[in-house]
């Protein structure tokens, strides 16, 4: 897949900003991060108006600590998501922050089932295998082991009670999804995005230790459970196509 077209503009200061960005440590030993995020985002102030709308979006819908609106209801929560994404005109982008938003759903349907619920009928989520999950409610992993290997290692920490150790995979393969948009898409917008996102994450891996991060994903799967809620609905937010 190619990146959108960004005008001849925006991709001769693609040109000029992706090198001037300073490496990023793995997670796996970061320390500090290169530079302020005051001085990161004054380097960012080269990208267009457009450009600048559409980063902060994707910075909003991939928010580690963003907990939710509690007034949403699980039906309004993904309709958001999918309407803010679809505002998003490059498609590697939205590719990637999909690929976020279904593990987000993927984490919640295993919290739910863990949690006691008998049936999926009426789980809500984001992504086109919404209905896979609710057809396969009773299976371990849904049936969907095969296209997301890593959701093995997920339900293992779930079941062991180990939020750290859910994080850190969560945080580690979105990473990775990033780094390699970066390496193969060079000097283009859905690099800069990537760059911008896997920033995001550093800041969010440094701001809280280890007692902290376990505290603030119990908080977060709790919320993921709340707006994923099992409420009778006629809107399916699934797709068989």
């Amino acid at each position: 897949m190619t990146s959108y077209s960004h005008s001849s503009y925006s991709r001769s200061s693609y040109y000029t900003l992706i090198p001037s960005l300073p490496a990023l440590a793995p997670l796996n030993k970061l320390q500090e991060l290169p530079c302020s995020t005051l001085k990161l985002e004054q380097r960012l102030t080269m990208l267009n108006d457009r450009d600048r709308e559409q980063l902060d979006r994707a910075l909003r819908l991939c928010q580690r600590e963003r907990i939710g609106d509690e007034e949403y209801s699980d039906t309004d929560e993904v309709s958001h998501w999918q309407e803010e994404l679809a505002a998003i005109d490059d498609p590697l982008v939205t590719e990637l922050i999909a690929d976020y938003l279904e593990s987000r759903t993927l984490v919640a349907a295993l919290r739910y089932r863990l949690a006691g619920q008998s049936s999926g009928a009426d789980f809500k989520g984001f992504g086109s295998r919404v209905w896979l999950i609710q057809r396969n409610w009773q299976q371990p992993l849904f049936g969907l082991e095969h296209q997301f290997p890593w959701l093995v290692r997920a339900r293992e920490a779930l079941e062991a009670n180990e939020g750290r150790v859910l994080e850190n995979l969560l945080l580690e393969r979105f990473w990775t999804r990033l780094w390699r948009t970066e390496q193969t898409q060079h000097f283009s917008f859905a690099a800069i995005v990537a760059y911008r996102l896997r920033w995001a994450l550093s800041e969010y891996r440094l701001r809280w230790d280890q007692t902290a991060a376990v505290d603030y994903f119990d908080r977060w799967a709790e919320a993921a459970l709340d707006q994923f809620s099992f409420e009778p609905d006629p809107i399916s937010t699934g797709s068989e196509a």
